[in-house]
Parts: C-alpha cells; structure tokens; sequence
C-alpha cells in the first residue's frame, strides 16, 4: 500500500532541478553513448513539438532524457518499455509522459504517441550501425 502511493506521489512531482518547463526548452532521448538522438523536442507556446525525425530506440534500451533550459543541463538515466521512457531517479521509477501531461501540463499533440504508430505499422526503425574499423 505504502508502494503503491509513493508511485502515486513520484508520478505527480516535477523532476529534480526542473521546477518549470518554459518555452524554449530542449529536450532530446538519446543513447547513452550519446551518439544517437532518438527524439528532439523543443517547447513552445506549452506544447511539445518534435523538431526532427524520430529513430525509435529498441526495447528495453537505457537511454538518457537530457534537458537544456536557458544555460542549464539536466541530464536523466531512462529505460524503454512498451511505448514509453521511463526515469530512473533516486526516489523511483517515473513515466516520462506522464511527467510532461500531468506535471508541466504540455500539450503533446502527436510529439509521444510516434511509437504507438510504428508499432501498428509493425515496422520499428531503429538505428543503423556501422561496423567498427580495425
């Protein structure tokens, strides 16, 4: 019981350092690598609009939701699981669409729901590899 309302709370609070996510902000999904960008948002006028083309990560992947506000970085470790990205943070697991809709009230239009479109297409694109060089 006492889980299950700690998740509850967890979903409803903002992220840690982000109080508010003004217009401007940048926010972008990518591997921990850093060398793939799966997803490239920036918000304006309070919706979350996609501002390239979108590489679905695969399943169960570690990603990480890097944040820019004016000259602020905040960086978070994320893993995907069945269409959503999900933050590990120190207090638990939190759901990155429901972060953005319930807490900083974004309008998203389309800019999260691209997965659950791949999907029923039933072609995932994921990301190209080269081969390494000797």
């Amino acid at each position: 019981m006492v889980g299950l309302l700690l998740t509850a709370v967890l979903a409803l609070a903002p992220l840690p350092g982000l109080p508010a996510l003004p217009d401007g902000t940048e926010v972008r999904i990518v591997s921990p690598n850093l060398r793939t960008v799966y997803l490239f948002w920036r918000i304006e006028q309070g919706e979350l609009r996609l501002k390239a083309r979108p590489i679905r990560p695969p399943e169960n992947a570690s990603v990480r939701l890097i944040v820019k506000t004016g000259r602020s970085l905040h960086i978070y470790e994320g893993r995907v699981r069945s269409g959503d990205i999900y933050l590990l943070l120190d207090q638990g697991i939190v759901s990155l669409r429901e972060t953005f809709i319930r807490v900083y009230h974004l309008r998203t239009s389309k800019a999260l729901d691209f997965w659950r479109e791949r999907r029923e297409e039933g072609e995932p694109r994921t990301p190209r590899t080269r081969p390494r060089r000797p």
